[in-house]
């Protein structure tokens, strides 16, 4: 089964390339894989490549587009105020001073907070020298 005979009229833009390239990826390992290894193998790309903190945004998006009324409540978040600085790339030693703000599911652990906070400060800043966090 194609993405393109649910999706007719998806123009090429980054997402349809990108559904594209995972429906030609999953039709060349199995194309009748089940839909419990697909959700297994995105949970293992989402834990892998973009972060816990990144699992209710991803969820907010998916429900929307598959017009599921559920919907993360705000409430559950908590915001973190993250205050580092950047690691210089010659030396290893302090470079820049940054800020920012990342929301994370209330019911992460200090262990999961902390890794989170630091997966998403290193994708937006890159390599770290001190990492600094408290809740908003």
């Amino acid at each position: 089964m194609k993405l393109k005979e649910f999706y007719p009229d998806l123009t090429e833009n980054k997402a349809a390339q990108a559904a594209k390239a995972m429906d030609d990826a999953i039709a060349s390992v199995d194309d009748s894989l089940s839909y419990k290894d697909f959700a297994l193998a995105v949970a293992a790309i989402l834990k892998d490549e973009y972060g816990s903190h990144n699992f209710d945004p991803f969820m907010e998006v998916l429900h929307a587009e598959l017009g599921m009324n559920e919907s993360l409540n705000e409430a559950e978040m908590v915001t973190y105020k993250v205050e580092g600085i950047t690691a210089n790339p010659d030396e290893g030693g302090p470079d820049e001073p940054f800020e920012m703000e990342v929301k994370l599911d209330a019911s992460l652990s200090a262990d999961e907070v902390k890794t989170a906070i630091r997966d998403a400060a290193r994708r937006e800043q890159g390599r770290l020298y001190k990492l600094d966090y408290t809740k908003a």
